[in-house]
């Protein structure tokens, strides 16, 4: 592998690493945990299957998913907007937020865990902010010719 890729990504792991390191801490906190599992707001389907799920597994899965993010920003970089590494990763992470996470919280807890959609938009507004740190991790990284740090 090239050193073209292998730097790609190593950056979309730590970004990875890094954003998800947020979103546990987020997620965990005891004022976002009583939120999104209060019985009274939450459906009955979320509060039953969620806790099932394998946190570990699917936090491995995010972070080498996350080399994924590193490669393209690698490849797409001179498109995207912006002069400044933050300004790049930004935007990058924005990207992330759209094509993954938005799309997972409405056809996964909108529209088969019956999760109401204001609690899916507090969810959704944590996972912006991981995936823009993710982003900004990944632009800091990989360095763009013209790109400010």
């Amino acid at each position: 592998m090239n050193k073209f890729y292998m730097r790609a990504l190593l950056a979309g792991w730590l970004g990875g690493f890094i954003g998800n390191a947020f979103l546990g801490a987020a997620f965990s906190s005891p004022w976002i945990k009583g939120v999104l599992y209060n019985p009274t707001w939450q459906s009955p389907l979320f509060l039953q299957i969620t806790p099932q799920r394998n946190i570990a597994v699917s936090v491995i899965g995010l972070v080498v998913l996350s080399g994924l993010h590193g490669v393209l920003f690698n490849l797409f970089q001179s498109a995207m907007p912006g002069r400044t590494a933050w300004q790049k990763g930004a935007f990058w992470g924005l990207c992330i937020w759209a094509m993954y996470w938005l799309f997972q919280e409405w056809f996964i807890y909108v529209t088969l865990l019956d999760e109401p959609v204001l609690l899916a938009t507090l969810e959704l507004t944590i996972l912006l902010i991981g995936s823009l740190i993710e982003g900004i991790v990944i632009a800091k990284i990989i360095p763009h010719k013209g790109t400010t740090p």
